[in-house]
């Protein structure tokens, strides 16, 4: 399996992945506003986007969105959006995901936030 940052060339197979997880989360099918949606993200670049390639073949992503912190008084990236197809859900793919994306926040100095750890850092901050 490789797991590496979503480009340009990745938009009709991730497009198709983010319209099933959406689906999942009983939004209606909408390929095309998908698709705009994520191509915008990556013109942009105000998003991270891991793909995970099995075969050739997507099989799973997961969406970070950079952000600050004024309580941890640093940059964040928050972890929104993570997918992975049926076949895959017992592979470990999604935290492989999340491992490669740590990787990369821990290199450049980020903090990498789940909703679990936001609820811990919540927790931290009213104790």
């Amino acid at each position: 399996m490789q797991i590496r940052l979503a480009s340009s060339t990745d938009l009709a197979p991730l497009s198709q992945l983010f319209d099933l997880y959406r689906q999942q989360l009983n939004q209606p099918a909408d390929y095309s506003a998908c698709h705009a949606f994520l191509n915008h993200r990556l013109v942009e670049n105000d998003s991270m986007i891991f793909v995970c390639i099995k075969d050739d073949t997507m099989v799973g992503f997961t969406q970070l969105y950079p952000s600050f912190s004024s309580l941890l008084l640093s940059p964040v990236w928050y972890l929104e959006d993570v997918y992975v197809v049926p076949e895959y859900q017992q592979a470990d793919v999604a935290e492989l995901m999340y491992q490669k994306a740590e990787q990369l926040a821990q290199s450049t100095g980020v903090l990498l936030i789940n909703h679990y750890e936001q609820q811990v850092v919540n927790e931290q901050c009213t104790a």
